[in-house]
């Protein structure tokens, strides 16, 4: 723990590992060795190196193609069999990085069922939604760029629109999800994300967002290890004041009075480990 916690001090980010000139030169090698074998051996198409690296790589930051591959089914596992949404579904990722999540629904077979929703995903970094237009389905996938303030995204430090969802009508969705986006949110973000989830939720629909839930850590015994949050920003807690943004966590109160606040029906926090999730009812 003692050395995990060395490592985050010094690279607060992988988005800043990904930027770096000799990992770009090094990602080239392995996206045309490993990566193409990933690519056959999984069936799914693998973004750049350098693009994986920037939204999560499980732990392994040269090799993740097969997390990159099979971490989204684990996930509509979970909201399928919640009842959260179907393959019918209108559904919003928010923080959609190179497609990780939607990857599983676009390449979903089974006899001649197949996903028939439409999945719109959003992200603050334009090489990604790029991306996923140009490899995923338009029919039933759109991608938009938002803007946002993050020290990691000098490029995009405009304020949020006011309506940054602004793609999805009011009442038209039936799943709102993110994974790891309210973990790198200060205040302002977080709670414009918030409503404009409850505006594009259907009456009974859900939002599901992954986060750094100050008291689970503690309780887990992670706080003080890998993280200590010892930086408060507003009613945020920050790993680092030089990169805010890179991890970010909040009181467990906090996280469900915002949800409250914009007219939730019922929101909790459940599934405690290292990333707590809220899940909030319209």
């Amino acid at each position: 723990m003692a050395v995990e916690s060395l490592v985050r001090k010094l690279i607060p980010s992988t988005v800043l590992v990904a930027r770096n000139p000799l990992f770009c030169a090094a990602s080239c090698v392995v996206d045309a060795t490993y990566g193409r074998y990933a690519e056959w051996r999984t069936g799914v198409k693998m973004p750049p190196l350098r693009y994986i690296v920037r939204t999560g790589v499980g732990n392994n930051i040269l090799f993740p193609h097969l997390y990159y591959a099979t971490a989204g089914h684990k996930v509509w596992q979970y909201f399928f069999s919640e009842g959260l949404a179907n393959l019918e579904s209108n559904i919003v990722d928010i923080g959609c990085g190179c497609g990780k999540s939607g990857a599983a629904l676009r390449d979903f077979r089974y006899a001649d069922v197949e996903f028939s929703g439409h999945y719109y995903g959003f992200d603050i970094d334009t090489a990604l939604v790029d991306w996923c237009n140009g490899h995923f389905p338009p029919d039933h996938f759109t991608f938009s760029l938002v803007n946002g303030k993050s020290s990691l995204y000098p490029a995009s430090g405009k304020p949020q629109a006011e309506k940054s969802l602004a793609v999805c009508q009011d009442n038209s969705i039936d799943l709102v999800f993110s994974q790891s986006l309210f973990s790198h949110l200060l205040e302002e973000d977080l709670e414009n994300y918030v409503r404009e989830s409850f505006r594009v939720l259907k009456p009974g629909g859900a939002m599901c967002m992954t986060f750094f839930c100050l008291e689970d850590l503690e309780t887990l015994g992670l706080l003080g290890q890998r993280w200590s949050f010892a930086h408060k920003i507003g009613r945020a807690y920050v790993e680092n004041e030089a990169f805010p943004e890179a991890a970010v966590a909040y009181e467990r109160d906090v996280i469900v009075g915002l949800a409250q606040a914009v007219g939730f029906s019922s929101s909790k926090v459940i599934l405690p480990t290292y990333q707590s999730s809220l899940l909030c009812k319209k």
